[in-house]
């Protein structure tokens, strides 16, 4: 969550994602409270080497 991206992000990422993505939990945690999370978040899908990972495997 600071400036460079690191294991631990690349570590804590799926779970964020998941916890409010797959299990639609977003509300329950009040994402909304947290701005950065959202953002780094959003930053981390952003980048083309993530957007590669998630397509594996290929869904069909």
């Amino acid at each position: 969550m600071g400036d460079t991206y690191t294991i631990a992000d690349m570590a804590i990422f799926p779970w964020v994602r998941n916890l409010i993505g797959f299990y639609e939990t977003a509300e329950l945690v009040e994402i909304a409270q947290y701005p950065n999370v959202t953002r780094v978040l959003e930053t981390f899908l952003a980048r083309p080497a993530v957007t590669r990972g998630i397509a594996i495997p290929a869904r069909g």
